[in-house]
């Protein structure tokens, strides 16, 4: 039995010897790049989303007014991705709307909206390219990008399209 433990304890010290022991600069380095890998194994994935289109019926509901601009990214006439307006802004994502408020503290932009609207898991960033803006029936049509960002600041959507503003 004697024998054994001798044997196993020099095993260990075999073992030992063959590690170069570690400056503090490595371990802290290891034991970040540990804690980077524990980190991002517990951040979920973006929730990747496609806004839907806005219906009559839903801005009567929900009393969206004409003022304001309607985004589209291709035929803004028959419904709108993105509802924005002085106070409020709406998207539809798995026909449920999101309610967005305009940051305060974001650029104006045309028809007294905001270039920025937080709402309850997104953030809703719009680019308007107001050089290129034509006029149009009721009011003008605006060259406009949007970006939709999750709650962690990752962009989930990005779209190029037109806003009728008025």
């Amino acid at each position: 039995m004697r024998a054994m433990v001798m044997v196993a304890g020099l095993a260990v010290l075999a073992s030992a010897c063959g590690e170069e022991p570690r400056s503090q600069s490595q371990r802290q380095i290891d034991d970040e790049r540990a804690i980077a890998e524990v980190e991002a194994a517990q951040t979920p994935p973006p929730d990747v989303v496609t806004p839907e289109r806005i219906t009559d019926a839903e801005r009567e509901r929900y009393r969206l007014s004409d003022s304001g601009c309607a985004f589209a990214v291709a035929s803004p006439e028959i419904g709108a991705q993105a509802i924005l307006q002085i106070n409020v802004g709406y998207m539809k994502f798995d026909g449920r709307m999101e309610r967005f408020a305009p940051d305060a503290g974001a650029g104006g932009g045309p028809a007294g909206t905001s270039t920025r609207y937080d709402g309850g898991t997104h953030a809703l960033l719009i680019s308007f390219d107001t050089a290129r803006t034509a006029k149009v029936a009721g009011g003008v049509s605006i060259p406009t990008r949007i970006t939709l960002q999750d709650g962690r600041r990752r962009t989930v959507y990005v779209a190029e399209g037109v806003s009728l503003c008025g």
